[in-house]
């Protein structure tokens, strides 16, 4: 069956039925979150780690799967190696430190961590010791020091995505619901802040565009557990 003939919700089955042949004692309602995309595969059977044959200053990197993250130290020395043996002066730079401090502060519990409605606990940003009890994202426990921390590198960030992928905010099993403890919202106000642009200008995270889970699998009853679970041993 093609899979543009398939509704949304049967192609979640269909994943969600693979997941249980993996790993039998599977339940989909403990499934956060499902995300698909295309990219583009070489034909060579290998990686593309190469110069270009009509810009040697232009270094294909491409057809890398899945081992490419743990790959990716290794791969960007070679690519390193390539560019300076296209032309490119290196120099040291003798300031750069490769050590950074850590934006994460391990937690004990909640102890020492307070949590509220927005604007109850929040700081100016100013004071550390306010931010470092304020939990921004109640399900990580990430607080707005954390935020404040990675905001304040030099990496530049202007949406509550990038913020999710340095701290964690977000990405807790509710998922950034407005309806729960509204994260995805007071990290963008930081942001705002911090930044001192206006929170509409701040980017935020495209639920459901970017997967096919639009709504978590919570079963209403047995009965409802029962038809979606034969469905997924008929896939």
């Amino acid at each position: 069956k093609e899979t543009r003939d398939m509704s949304n919700e049967s192609i979640q089955e269909y994943i969600l039925s693979k997941c249980k042949q993996l790993c039998p004692y599977f339940d989909a309602k403990e499934a956060i979150h499902g995300f698909c995309g295309a990219r583009s595969k070489s034909s060579r059977g290998d990686w593309i780690i190469e110069p270009s044959s009509k810009d040697a200053n232009f270094i294909h990197v491409a057809g890398i799967d899945s081992p490419g993250l743990a790959g990716s130290p290794a791969i960007s020395l070679y690519v390193v190696e390539l560019m300076q043996k296209a032309g490119l002066k290196m120099p040291p730079n003798i300031n750069f430190n490769p050590n950074r401090a850590p934006i994460i502060t391990p937690k004990v519990g909640l102890r020492g961590l307070k949590m509220g409605p927005p604007g109850k606990n929040d700081s100016d940003g100013k004071d550390e010791a306010t931010m470092a009890k304020n939990v921004i994202c109640k399900c990580e426990k990430v607080t707005e020091l954390e935020v404040v921390r990675a905001l304040r590198r030099s990496l530049p960030i202007d949406s509550t995505q990038g913020i999710r992928k340095r701290t964690r905010a977000g990405m807790g099993h509710c998922q950034g619901d407005a309806e729960n403890y509204d994260c995805e919202c007071r990290v963008r106000a930081i942001i705002s802040r911090e930044n001192g642009v206006s929170p509409e200008e701040v980017g935020g995270r495209p639920w459901p565009a970017t997967s096919t889970l639009s709504q978590r699998w919570v079963y209403k009853d047995d009965m409802q557990k029962e038809g979606l679970e034969k469905r997924m041993n008929n896939n």
